[in-house]
């Protein structure tokens, strides 16, 4: 039955060892990348917080072009960021839109390179860059990502074949 090829594939990814039930839990935990979710701006400036580059980046964004390409670039983003960030009542980012997500990633990605190419000039490390694209990122089971309505059961597991 064409409605469960999914499962058979990734049934036969587990372990020959594993119960029918082990195997059925196991799948049912399964989860894949979801849809991203708009962020507020104070959550993106509390993580910048915590992971102590706020102040580093902000005064990053106060300083002035050098004409070297990597550092401008970092700077027109990092400047953008900490103003979105300070502004009151900053409306949220909307990366549930993918135009709007790849443009705040983007942005992370030109202070990241200036971060990588001069370690400690701007706080912005791979783990903070990551943590904040992490803010929008939803997580959906598996299940559901490929099409079944709800969890599989011991029934699904003897229609498919798979038991």
């Amino acid at each position: 039955m064409a409605y469960y090829d999914a499962l058979k594939t990734q049934w036969a990814t587990l372990p020959s060892t594993d119960t029918t039930a082990q195997k059925l839990a196991a799948i049912n935990a399964l989860t894949v990348a979801g849809p991203n979710i708009d962020v507020q701006p104070s959550a993106v400036k509390g993580k910048l917080l915590l992971l102590g580059a706020y102040f580093s980046l902000k005064s990053f964004a106060a300083g002035a072009v050098n004409g070297n390409p990597t550092h401008d670039n970092a700077l027109g983003a990092a400047m953008s960021l900490i103003e979105m960030l300070d502004m009151p009542n900053a409306p949220l980012f909307q990366m549930s839109d993918a135009a709007t997500y790849a443009a705040i990633k983007g942005m992370a990605d030109a202070v990241l390179a200036q971060e990588t190419a001069v370690p400690g000039s701007t706080g912005f490390t791979q783990a903070v860059h990551d943590a904040l694209l992490a803010l929008a990122a939803t997580t959906i089971p598996w299940w559901q990502a490929n099409g079944y309505p709800r969890a599989f059961d011991m029934g699904d597991v003897a229609a498919a074949g798979v038991s």
